[in-house]
Formats: structure tokens, sequence, C-alpha cells
């Protein structure tokens, strides 16, 4: 079985916003709308290393003191692939705010983004991020999210 490792990280300012990443539509990956940022890891990082990269690639910030929130954890049947995503949340960063290839960010509360276009189940990987007692979500590719796992 193979395996796609990725993370993403919700990053809470002192007014009590969150910074949302809106990902527009690619050919190369057509999972687009409101989301936190983040992205894969890459050959010798380890999850939090890539998540720190990703951060700062996508955003201009530098993120430090992570708190490992859970992961959400995809299967795809077709190519007997598992792609996990690594939770993470902090409200400790530097840098200056920046958009990316990856899409434009800015500062929402949540119920602002909950309202607003939010990309294909990201209403449960932020539950698993605020939810102490839910460490995971699954889901098979294609089904849509098929069991909570807690």
């Amino acid at each position: 079985m193979n395996a796609e490792l990725c993370n993403m990280c919700m990053v809470m300012d002192n007014e009590g916003r969150v910074l949302v990443q809106e990902r527009l539509p690619k050919p190369t990956n057509p999972w687009c709308g409101l989301t936190f940022p983040g992205g894969h890891l890459e050959h010798g990082e380890s999850i939090v290393e890539s998540t720190i990269r990703e951060m700062n690639e996508e955003t201009g910030l530098i993120v430090s003191n992570l708190q490992n929130c859970g992961f959400v954890q995809w299967y795809n049947p077709a190519k007997d692939l598992q792609y996990i995503v690594f939770l993470f949340k902090t409200n400790t960063y530097t840098g200056t705010l920046k958009d990316s290839a990856e899409g434009n960010v800015r500062w929402m509360t949540l119920d602002e983004m909950r309202s607003g276009n939010l990309a294909p189940n990201m209403d449960r990987y932020i539950d698993v991020i605020l939810n102490d007692n839910l460490p995971q979500v699954y889901g098979v590719v294609g089904s849509g999210l098929t069991s909570w796992e807690g």
C-alpha cells in the first residue's frame, strides 16, 4: 500500500480570527475553496518541519509552537493509496502575510469561514482541529467521509 503524507495548520491571531486560504481550482488539483494552508511532506522532512515550511511558502509566516490536533485519513481503493493529513494549530507566528500560487490568504472568524465556500469536507477538518475528543476522521475516496473515528 502507498501513502501520501500531508499537513494543514490553523493559525489564530490575537483577535480570535483564523488564517484562511482560498484555494483556486487547478487542472492538477480540483480541491478548491476556503481551507487552512498546508501541503505535502518532502523527502527527508519530519511532519512538523514540513508544516513550518509549507506555512512559510504559502503565507509568508513562520509558525512555531505547533499543537498536534489529529489527522484526516482518506483511502483511495482504485490506487490502493492512503492519504493522511496531519492537523495542527498555533497562535505563534512571525512574518508578513502574503498570497501564493496556492491561493489568497486572509484573516476571518471561524463563523465567517464556515459560512463561506468551504473546500470539500473542510467542515470535518475543522471539527477534528477544534475537538480534543475527536482524533481523526476517515473517508473513502468517491464515497465522501464514511465514518468518524474517536
